[in-house]
């Protein structure tokens, strides 16, 4: 029988091997055929320096089918082992329906691809393995458009500050996440890593009848840096996160 070309059946559980060399053997099947031995391209582009463990296979065989749909033969490449390597480490210890997992999987996606591996950063994948189910979202939505905050601040005249922050008006998208309450924490950890600002674009003094002010009110704008732009475009879905 006409063995996988080039020693390819090395790169994929023994299962899809003999699946392989099923098709092969059959003589109506040759289309199959075909798409077993493009399946198998793409994992050594992906796979060449990496060993998969036996619990991973599965799964990794599914993203390898679903990159080969998305990225056409001519514009496949060898992705870089800097993105490949740590990508997957962190993916074997995450579910498919995981937001974190569906970026990993599109970065890997864009690292496979000569037409879109320019916008790839070799820190991306230790980004996402940094990021929680709330902060991805969060992300995701910012690719589409800017949270607007209005808020107020008392003047504590004594000490000389401002306290007591009321959220007025928000379109965080608060009801989506897993915790609403964190969001000000999702936002400085964004921060740190330059995905995303939030400046005060506005604030006015709030007054008394007697004309004396007693409190702030801001308005804010929380949108993407150019980094994270970068980031986002290489890394979600475009279509969003899938059953998480």
């Amino acid at each position: 029988m006409t063995p996988l070309p080039d020693g390819m059946e090395k790169l994929l559980p023994a299962k899809v091997v003999e699946k392989a060399y099923a098709d092969l053997a059959s003589q109506p099947a040759k289309e199959v055929s075909k798409i077993a031995v493009d399946l198998v391209k793409t994992a050594r582009l992906l796979m060449a320096p990496f060993q998969l463990t036996a619990a991973f296979q599965d799964r990794f065989e599914r993203v390898v089918e679903r990159i080969r749909t998305k990225v056409p033969e001519d514009r496949r490449q060898q992705a870089p082992a800097e993105i490949v390597g740590p990508s997957i480490q962190q993916m074997q210890y995450l579910e498919e329906d995981n937001p974190l997992w569906q970026m990993f999987e599109e970065l890997l996606t864009s690292a496979v691809d000569s037409e879109a591996v320019s916008k790839v950063h070799p820190s991306f994948a230790h980004l996402i393995a940094q990021l929680s189910r709330d902060e991805a979202e969060v992300l995701y939505r910012l690719r589409s458009g800017e949270f607007n905050v209005t808020d107020t601040l008392d003047l504590n005249r004594k000490e000389n500050r401002f306290e007591n922050l009321i959220v007025e008006e928000s379109s965080i998208p608060t009801a989506d996440l897993w915790q609403p309450a964190q969001v000000g924490l999702y936002y400085s950890h964004l921060s740190s890593l330059s995905l995303v600002e939030w400046p005060v674009h506005k604030q006015d003094p709030i007054r008394n009848d007697e004309g004396v002010q007693t409190g702030l009110r801001r308005f804010s704008t929380m949108r993407l840096t150019e980094f994270g732009r970068l980031f986002v475009s290489a890394c979600i879905p475009e279509a969003g996160f899938k059953n998480s």
